[in-house]
Protein backbone atom coordinates (compact mmCIF):
# COMPACT_ATOMS: atom_id res chain seq x y z
CA UNK A 1 0.00 0.00 0.00
CA UNK A 2 1.32 3.45 -0.89
CA UNK A 3 2.39 5.77 1.92
CA UNK A 4 0.77 8.72 0.12
CA UNK A 5 -2.30 9.37 -2.00
CA UNK A 6 -2.76 12.15 -4.54
CA UNK A 7 -5.71 14.54 -4.26
CA UNK A 8 -7.77 14.19 -7.48
CA UNK A 9 -8.77 17.87 -7.35
CA UNK A 10 -5.59 19.83 -6.62
CA UNK A 11 -2.85 17.26 -7.15
CA UNK A 12 -1.46 17.47 -3.63
CA UNK A 13 0.33 14.40 -2.18
CA UNK A 14 -1.29 13.57 1.17
CA UNK A 15 -0.14 11.06 3.77
CA UNK A 16 -2.24 7.89 3.42
CA UNK A 17 -5.09 7.36 5.86
CA UNK A 18 -6.76 10.78 5.62
CA UNK A 19 -10.33 11.08 4.36
CA UNK A 20 -10.04 14.63 3.00
CA UNK A 21 -7.36 16.76 1.36
CA UNK A 22 -5.78 19.13 3.90
CA UNK A 23 -5.69 21.90 1.32
CA UNK A 24 -8.85 21.84 -0.83
CA UNK A 25 -10.90 19.50 1.45
CA UNK A 26 -11.79 17.19 -1.46
CA UNK A 27 -12.52 13.53 -0.67
CA UNK A 28 -9.36 11.44 -0.96
CA UNK A 29 -9.22 8.00 -2.63
CA UNK A 30 -7.96 4.89 -0.92
CA UNK A 31 -4.14 4.51 -1.22
CA UNK A 32 -4.43 1.93 -4.01
CA UNK A 33 -7.37 3.56 -5.80
CA UNK A 34 -6.45 4.98 -9.23
CA UNK A 35 -6.56 8.76 -9.60
CA UNK A 36 -8.59 10.30 -12.40
CA UNK A 37 -7.32 13.86 -12.93
CA UNK A 38 -9.85 16.70 -13.31
CA UNK A 39 -10.94 17.19 -16.91
CA UNK A 40 -9.71 20.79 -16.89
CA UNK A 41 -6.17 19.61 -16.11
CA UNK A 42 -6.23 17.06 -18.94
CA UNK A 43 -7.40 19.71 -21.40
CA UNK A 44 -5.04 22.42 -20.14
CA UNK A 45 -7.76 25.08 -19.99
CA UNK A 46 -7.52 28.38 -18.14
CA UNK A 47 -10.24 29.52 -15.73
CA UNK A 48 -11.77 31.76 -18.42
CA UNK A 49 -11.69 28.94 -20.94
CA UNK A 50 -13.32 26.64 -18.38
CA UNK A 51 -16.25 29.03 -17.98
CA UNK A 52 -16.62 29.36 -21.76
CA UNK A 53 -16.74 25.58 -22.06
CA UNK A 54 -19.35 25.36 -19.30
CA UNK A 55 -21.46 28.03 -21.02
CA UNK A 56 -21.17 26.38 -24.41
CA UNK A 57 -22.07 23.01 -22.91
CA UNK A 58 -25.16 24.51 -21.31
CA UNK A 59 -26.32 26.07 -24.60
CA UNK A 60 -25.69 22.80 -26.41
CA UNK A 61 -27.64 20.87 -23.78
CA UNK A 62 -30.63 23.21 -24.14
CA UNK A 63 -30.52 22.99 -27.93
CA UNK A 64 -30.35 19.21 -27.73
CA UNK A 65 -33.35 19.08 -25.40
CA UNK A 66 -35.35 21.25 -27.80
CA UNK A 67 -34.37 19.01 -30.71
CA UNK A 68 -35.36 15.87 -28.79
CA UNK A 69 -38.70 17.41 -27.84
CA UNK A 70 -39.44 18.44 -31.44
CA UNK A 71 -38.53 15.07 -32.97
CA UNK A 72 -39.72 12.66 -30.27
CA UNK A 73 -42.74 10.46 -31.08
CA UNK A 74 -46.01 11.72 -29.63
CA UNK A 75 -46.52 8.43 -27.82
CA UNK A 76 -43.39 8.96 -25.70
CA UNK A 77 -43.99 10.85 -22.47
CA UNK A 78 -40.52 11.50 -21.05
CA UNK A 79 -38.90 14.50 -19.40
CA UNK A 80 -35.33 15.34 -20.35
CA UNK A 81 -33.41 16.70 -17.35
CA UNK A 82 -30.65 19.26 -18.03
CA UNK A 83 -27.14 18.44 -16.90
CA UNK A 84 -25.17 21.12 -15.05
CA UNK A 85 -21.40 21.05 -15.51
CA UNK A 86 -19.41 21.76 -12.34
CA UNK A 87 -16.51 24.21 -12.48
CA UNK A 88 -13.17 23.03 -11.10
CA UNK A 89 -11.97 24.48 -7.79
CA UNK A 90 -8.82 26.61 -7.81
CA UNK A 91 -5.80 24.43 -7.07
CA UNK A 92 -3.86 25.36 -3.96
CA UNK A 93 -0.55 24.42 -2.48
CA UNK A 94 0.32 21.28 -0.58
CA UNK A 95 0.03 20.09 3.03
CA UNK A 96 2.71 19.34 5.60
CA UNK A 97 4.11 16.12 7.23
CA UNK A 98 6.77 16.98 8.05
CA UNK A 99 7.09 19.42 5.17
CA UNK A 100 4.51 19.90 2.46
CA UNK A 101 4.89 18.26 -0.90
CA UNK A 102 5.14 20.40 -4.06
CA UNK A 103 2.23 22.74 -4.49
CA UNK A 104 0.30 20.90 -7.18
CA UNK A 105 0.54 18.22 -9.79
CA UNK A 106 2.26 19.38 -12.98
CA UNK A 107 -0.02 21.62 -15.02
CA UNK A 108 -0.75 21.37 -18.72
CA UNK A 109 0.14 24.41 -20.81
CA UNK A 110 -2.82 25.93 -22.69
CA UNK A 111 -3.09 25.16 -26.45
CA UNK A 112 -1.82 27.57 -29.12
CA UNK A 113 -2.20 27.86 -32.89
CA UNK A 114 1.58 27.71 -33.46
CA UNK A 115 2.88 24.25 -34.51
CA UNK A 116 5.87 24.71 -32.22
CA UNK A 117 3.62 25.65 -29.31
CA UNK A 118 1.36 22.69 -30.13
CA UNK A 119 4.36 20.40 -29.72
CA UNK A 120 5.03 21.99 -26.33
CA UNK A 121 1.42 21.39 -25.31
CA UNK A 122 1.59 17.75 -26.39
CA UNK A 123 4.85 17.22 -24.50
CA UNK A 124 3.37 18.82 -21.36
CA UNK A 125 0.30 16.64 -21.57
CA UNK A 126 2.49 13.59 -21.85
CA UNK A 127 4.57 14.80 -18.91
CA UNK A 128 1.50 15.35 -16.73
CA UNK A 129 0.01 12.00 -17.72
CA UNK A 130 3.20 10.10 -16.96
CA UNK A 131 3.61 12.00 -13.67
CA UNK A 132 0.11 10.97 -12.60
CA UNK A 133 0.95 7.34 -13.40
CA UNK A 134 4.16 7.52 -11.40
CA UNK A 135 6.38 7.16 -14.49
CA UNK A 136 8.76 9.90 -13.40
CA UNK A 137 11.55 9.23 -15.89
CA UNK A 138 9.10 9.38 -18.80
CA UNK A 139 7.57 12.53 -17.33
CA UNK A 140 10.99 14.13 -17.04
CA UNK A 141 11.80 13.29 -20.68
CA UNK A 142 8.54 14.82 -21.87
CA UNK A 143 9.09 18.07 -19.99
CA UNK A 144 12.67 18.30 -21.20
CA UNK A 145 11.40 17.93 -24.76
CA UNK A 146 8.90 20.72 -24.14
CA UNK A 147 11.65 22.99 -22.82
CA UNK A 148 13.87 22.19 -25.81
CA UNK A 149 11.14 23.67 -27.99
CA UNK A 150 10.28 26.53 -25.62
CA UNK A 151 13.05 27.11 -23.05
CA UNK A 152 11.36 29.99 -21.21
CA UNK A 153 7.98 28.44 -20.48
CA UNK A 154 7.50 29.05 -16.76
CA UNK A 155 4.90 26.34 -16.16
CA UNK A 156 7.03 23.71 -17.88
CA UNK A 157 10.08 24.74 -15.87
CA UNK A 158 8.06 24.40 -12.67
CA UNK A 159 6.65 21.04 -13.78
CA UNK A 160 10.10 19.67 -14.55
CA UNK A 161 11.33 20.95 -11.20
CA UNK A 162 8.60 19.01 -9.40
CA UNK A 163 9.51 15.82 -11.24
CA UNK A 164 13.18 16.28 -10.34
CA UNK A 165 12.28 16.70 -6.67
CA UNK A 166 10.29 13.46 -6.83
CA UNK A 167 13.35 11.84 -8.41
CA UNK A 168 15.42 12.96 -5.38
CA UNK A 169 17.27 15.55 -7.42
CA UNK A 170 16.34 18.78 -5.58
CA UNK A 171 19.65 20.39 -6.55
CA UNK A 172 18.74 20.00 -10.22
CA UNK A 173 15.22 21.25 -9.54
CA UNK A 174 16.21 24.52 -7.86
CA UNK A 175 17.51 26.29 -11.03
CA UNK A 176 14.25 25.38 -12.80
CA UNK A 177 12.14 26.87 -10.02
CA UNK A 178 14.32 29.98 -9.88
CA UNK A 179 13.97 30.54 -13.63
CA UNK A 180 10.20 29.98 -13.43
CA UNK A 181 10.04 32.63 -10.70
CA UNK A 182 12.03 35.06 -12.84
CA UNK A 183 9.47 34.60 -15.61
CA UNK A 184 6.34 34.58 -13.39
CA UNK A 185 7.19 36.05 -9.95
CA UNK A 186 3.51 36.33 -9.03
CA UNK A 187 3.01 32.54 -8.78
CA UNK A 188 3.10 31.53 -5.12
CA UNK A 189 3.38 27.85 -6.02
CA UNK A 190 6.74 28.44 -7.72
CA UNK A 191 8.15 30.05 -4.56
CA UNK A 192 6.70 27.23 -2.45
CA UNK A 193 8.30 24.57 -4.64
CA UNK A 194 11.65 26.36 -4.47
CA UNK A 195 11.40 26.40 -0.68
CA UNK A 196 10.51 22.71 -0.58
CA UNK A 197 13.46 21.78 -2.81
CA UNK A 198 15.87 23.85 -0.71
CA UNK A 199 14.55 22.17 2.44
CA UNK A 200 15.43 18.75 1.00
CA UNK A 201 19.04 19.96 0.88
CA UNK A 202 18.89 21.43 4.42
CA UNK A 203 19.37 24.89 2.94
CA UNK A 204 17.22 26.44 5.62
CA UNK A 205 17.89 30.13 4.94
CA UNK A 206 17.03 29.64 1.29
CA UNK A 207 13.90 27.66 2.16
CA UNK A 208 12.78 30.25 4.72
CA UNK A 209 13.17 33.09 2.21
CA UNK A 210 11.22 31.19 -0.46
CA UNK A 211 8.37 30.31 1.92
CA UNK A 212 8.14 33.93 3.05
CA UNK A 213 7.91 35.03 -0.59
CA UNK A 214 5.15 32.48 -1.19
CA UNK A 215 3.22 33.74 1.85
CA UNK A 216 3.36 37.33 0.58
CA UNK A 217 1.41 36.12 -2.45
CA UNK A 218 -0.82 33.61 -0.61
CA UNK A 219 -0.97 34.64 3.08
CA UNK A 220 -3.77 32.24 4.04
CA UNK A 221 -1.95 29.15 2.82
CA UNK A 222 -1.48 27.18 6.01
CA UNK A 223 0.75 24.56 4.37
CA UNK A 224 3.31 27.21 3.41
CA UNK A 225 2.93 28.77 6.86
CA UNK A 226 3.64 25.42 8.50
CA UNK A 227 6.61 24.73 6.25
CA UNK A 228 8.06 28.12 7.13
CA UNK A 229 7.76 27.28 10.82
CA UNK A 230 9.34 23.86 10.25
CA UNK A 231 12.25 25.38 8.33
CA UNK A 232 12.90 27.77 11.23
CA UNK A 233 12.63 24.84 13.66
CA UNK A 234 15.08 22.74 11.61
CA UNK A 235 17.46 25.69 11.48
CA UNK A 236 17.33 25.84 15.28
CA UNK A 237 15.53 29.19 15.48
CA UNK A 238 12.83 28.14 17.95
CA UNK A 239 11.97 31.72 18.94
CA UNK A 240 11.24 32.44 15.30
CA UNK A 241 9.44 29.13 14.73
CA UNK A 242 6.95 29.34 17.61
CA UNK A 243 4.91 32.34 16.35
CA UNK A 244 4.92 30.84 12.86
CA UNK A 245 3.55 27.54 14.19
CA UNK A 246 0.88 29.51 16.05
CA UNK A 247 -0.11 31.22 12.80
CA UNK A 248 -0.37 27.84 11.08
CA UNK A 249 -2.63 26.56 13.87
CA UNK A 250 -4.83 29.64 13.52
CA UNK A 251 -5.15 28.95 9.78
CA UNK A 252 -5.80 25.20 10.22
CA UNK A 253 -7.00 24.54 13.78
CA UNK A 254 -8.02 20.97 12.92
CA UNK A 255 -4.51 19.80 12.03
CA UNK A 256 -3.22 17.88 15.05
CA UNK A 257 0.40 17.61 13.88
CA UNK A 258 0.81 21.40 14.10
CA UNK A 259 0.38 21.17 17.88
CA UNK A 260 2.97 18.40 18.09
CA UNK A 261 5.51 20.49 16.18
CA UNK A 262 4.78 23.57 18.30
CA UNK A 263 5.24 21.47 21.43
CA UNK A 264 8.69 20.38 20.26
CA UNK A 265 9.82 23.98 19.76
CA UNK A 266 8.41 25.01 23.14
CA UNK A 267 10.19 22.13 24.86
CA UNK A 268 13.51 23.08 23.26
CA UNK A 269 13.17 26.55 24.79
CA UNK A 270 12.47 25.06 28.22
CA UNK A 271 8.81 26.07 28.20
CA UNK A 272 7.82 22.69 29.59
CA UNK A 273 4.28 23.50 30.74
CA UNK A 274 3.43 25.03 27.38
CA UNK A 275 4.95 22.04 25.59
CA UNK A 276 2.91 19.62 27.72
CA UNK A 277 -0.24 21.57 26.85
CA UNK A 278 0.45 21.27 23.12
CA UNK A 279 1.37 17.58 23.37
CA UNK A 280 -1.88 16.87 25.21
CA UNK A 281 -3.84 18.77 22.61
CA UNK A 282 -2.20 16.66 19.91
CA UNK A 283 -3.06 13.44 21.76
CA UNK A 284 -6.67 14.55 22.22
CA UNK A 285 -6.99 15.35 18.52
CA UNK A 286 -5.19 12.23 17.27
CA UNK A 287 -5.32 9.58 20.04
CA UNK A 288 -4.63 6.69 17.65
CA UNK A 289 -1.44 8.12 16.16
CA UNK A 290 1.54 5.79 15.85
CA UNK A 291 3.55 7.81 18.35
CA UNK A 292 0.74 8.26 20.90
CA UNK A 293 2.04 5.71 23.42
CA UNK A 294 5.59 7.03 23.43
CA UNK A 295 4.40 10.64 23.62
CA UNK A 296 2.10 9.90 26.56
CA UNK A 297 5.07 8.54 28.50
CA UNK A 298 7.08 11.62 27.60
CA UNK A 299 4.29 13.92 28.76
CA UNK A 300 4.13 12.12 32.10
CA UNK A 301 7.88 12.56 32.51
CA UNK A 302 7.75 16.26 31.66
CA UNK A 303 4.80 16.92 33.95
CA UNK A 304 6.52 15.09 36.81
CA UNK A 305 9.52 17.35 36.60
CA UNK A 306 7.43 20.27 37.71
CA UNK A 307 9.60 22.58 35.68
CA UNK A 308 6.86 23.98 33.64
CA UNK A 309 6.00 27.50 34.11
CA UNK A 310 5.02 29.34 30.97
CA UNK A 311 7.47 32.02 30.00
CA UNK A 312 6.94 35.00 27.80
CA UNK A 313 10.13 34.39 25.85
Amino acid sequence: MSQYVVCPKCGTRIKAGRAHCLRCLADLPAPDQPIIPPIWESLGLSRQQQMLVVGAASVLAIALMVLIWRTAPESVDETVQPVVAAASARPAAAPPQPEAEPASAPAVVAPSASPKSAAVVDANRTGASEYARGNLDASRTAYEQALAAKPDDAETLNNLGQVLVRLNKPGDAIPRFERAIELMPEKSAFHFNLGFAAAQLNQWDRAIAAYRDALKLFPTDYATQYNLAMALHKKGDERGAIPEFEKAIALAPGEASFHLSLGMSLERLGRTADAVREYRTYLEMDPSSADAGRLKEHVVTLAARGEGKSSAS
